[in-house]
């Protein structure tokens, strides 16, 4: 009878690591990524020394020290298969990967109404719907990859008669915590003028320190007021586009 209990209690834990092994993405996905650059139609954006980082443990995927998305791999595959299952806002991202010493390549498409179709090349020319990212190892990366990111606010703007002005807010973002609104005109970010340069202002934003406080100047109706808003982290999935 004794046998008989062990074997059954062997085989239940080979069952359990079975399928802990099942849930766990293959071992050279491991650790922590920065993302080096994204790929769209052909064209690569590459990031700076604040570049957004992943974190890859068994097959959660990790985000500025938030679970981000859960992941399946199969190796197995020609080329190799991956699924990311991003959490909040919900979305299904069909690609492949592959990994070349301490570097990660993935390529997906982007969720649509229609059928999905998986990449099956790492190429992005003539192809809206398909993103290229190219990671880097980062063996010296915090555990949970809140280190790095880029900075984010939450708002659109726009560029007109010769300055920039908010298009618009997203709710609930540090924008909208701050007081930020609708059509204010943008005078200063940080204590730099800012001009028309549309992208000069986004690099400001993008460049700013997650979790640090950001002093905004505008102009509201004839008035100028001042600002301070906490700068949050872009968030993974408007990075893809």
């Amino acid at each position: 009878m004794r046998s008989v209990t062990v074997t059954v209690l062997v085989l239940a834990l080979a069952s359990v690591a079975a399928d802990e092994a099942a849930k766990k993405a293959p071992a050279d996905l491991q650790g922590t990524w920065k993302l080096v650059s994204i790929e769209v139609n052909g064209t690569a954006r590459e990031f700076g020394d604040n570049t957004p980082r992943l974190v890859i443990k068994g097959d959660q995927v990790r985000y500025a020290g938030e679970p981000l998305a859960t992941l399946k791999a199969d190796p197995a595959t020609t080329p190799k298969c991956l699924d990311l299952n991003f959490l909040s806002p919900k979305n299904s991202y069909e690609g492949i990967y592959a990994v070349d010493k301490d570097t990660l390549k993935v390529c997906v498409s982007l969720p649509t109404e229609g059928a999905k179709e998986r990449p099956q090349e790492f190429a992005t020319k003539d192809k809206d719907n398909v993103r290229l990212l190219v990671f880097e190892r980062d063996k010296a990366g915090t555990a949970d990859g809140v280190a790095g990111g880029m900075g984010w606010l939450g708002v659109q703007i726009r560029k007109g008669d010769g300055q920039i002005s908010v298009a618009d807010v997203f709710e609930g973002s540090p924008a909208k915590k701050a007081g930020l609104k609708k059509d204010d005109v943008v005078l200063k970010v940080g204590g730099t003028e800012v001009t028309d340069d549309l992208q000069g202002m986004v690099r400001m934003i993008q460049q700013a320190k997650p979790g640090s406080e950001l002093a905004i100047v505008v102009k509201r109706d004839g008035k100028e007021q001042r600002i301070t808003a906490k700068v949050g982290v872009l968030p993974f999935q408007l990075l893809l586009g």
